[in-house]
């Protein structure tokens, strides 16, 4: 089992969820992205400071004998 690497394998997308009030960033190939939504989310909430990140990343499984 290893991190699809295939040119026509879907990127890896990143969301990030705020722990206090459960607002999500939209989900994102790019991390910057989701991180700059939490520093907004977090300067107009200040005591909104845990997130949780959700990575979907794709695998490819190679049989063996």
């Amino acid at each position: 089992m290893h991190p699809e690497t295939a040119p026509e394998a879907p990127a890896m997308v990143h969301e990030l969820q705020c722990t206090t009030c459960l607002a999500a960033s939209s989900a994102d190939e790019n991390f910057e992205v989701t991180r700059d939504w939490a520093f907004h989310h977090v300067g107009r909430n200040p005591s909104h400071q845990g997130y949780r990140e959700t990575v979907t990343r794709f695998w490819r499984m190679t049989l063996t004998n």
